[in-house]
């Protein structure tokens, strides 16, 4: 799996119409990343992208998104943030994207125009996902700071207040979305409230359903993250979609829902080869 990061960066200001809860905003943002020695092309292009989605997202709804930093070794691998909370981007278009150095640093820079529908966040008190973690099978506990090497079996534990459905994706670093959860093989069902959900469970695995990470056969490493969207009512994400969804297909489907019927979290990791 080859999954999708949000990162901390550029902040620009809020529209001056940008009240949360309002209807879609068109808006243009800036994101940018860093070109340091472990940071491959791709890599920079889809940090700034993901930038500039949060940057975006922030505009519209005039709330400061906030992330949950990754730390290993010392050092921040990525800011994962659920922009999801503050806002939905419904449509995007790359105005342009390029190199350029900035007071010395070379930098990948990324401009879009973004729909955003901003979201109330008191529309969602009686239900949230408490726990969400990530971690190898083989392990007993999950690590606060996940690394994996290529190849390692993960699973999926989350915790949740309220009887939800889960629903579970991952993320390319271009915006491609996979279905993780339903899928032909596991129907979806209600998880009563508070009890652990692991996905998969032994039962599915000792069937020969497994899920492992891989790094990109030209990276060395890749920063991953499932999204994890929990439905009072069973929902059919992306209908027809199998390769060719987006992330704003998905956030468009959740653009139509009622805002107290779903909530979402993301988990992220990375991935060594």
């Amino acid at each position: 799996m080859c999954l999708l990061i949000f990162s901390l960066g550029l902040f620009l200001p809020p529209a001056a119409d940008g009240a949360a809860g309002s209807e879609t905003q068109d808006v243009v943002a800036e994101g940018k990343a860093g070109l340091g020695e472990d940071t491959t092309l791709a890599q920079a292009r889809a940090l700034s992208l993901n930038d500039a989605r949060r940057a975006a997202v922030e505009r519209a709804s005039g709330i400061m998104v906030r992330g949950a930093s990754v730390v290993y070794n010392s050092q921040i691998i990525s800011d994962i943030v659920s922009a999801f909370s503050k806002g939905l981007i419904v449509q995007e278009e790359l105005l342009s994207d390029g190199v350029r150095t900035e007071e010395g640093q070379v930098v990948y820079v990324s401009r879009i125009r973004a729909r955003v529908k901003p979201l109330n966040p008191e529309a969602r008190k009686d239900i949230r996902i408490i726990r969400a973690e990530v971690s190898r099978v083989d392990s007993h506990s999950s690590p606060s700071h996940p690394v994996f090497q290529d190849n390692d079996e993960i699973r999926i534990q989350i915790t949740a207040e309220g009887d939800l459905n889960m629903n579970i994706f991952s993320v390319s670093q271009d915006g491609r979305v996979v279905r993780l959860l339903p899928n032909p093989f596991v129907k979806q069902n209600a998880i009563p409230s508070r009890k652990e959900f692991i996905f998969p469970d032994d039962a599915l695995r000792n069937a020969g359903f497994k899920l492992r990470v891989h790094a990109p056969a030209n990276l060395s490493r890749a920063y991953e993250t499932i999204i994890v969207i929990a439905t009072k009512e069973k929902t059919d994400f992306l209908p027809g979609k199998k390769k060719d969804a987006t992330l704003s297909d998905l956030m468009g489907e959740l653009s139509r829902m009622d805002q107290s019927s779903w909530t979402d979290t993301v988990i992220g990791y990375e991935v060594r080869r």
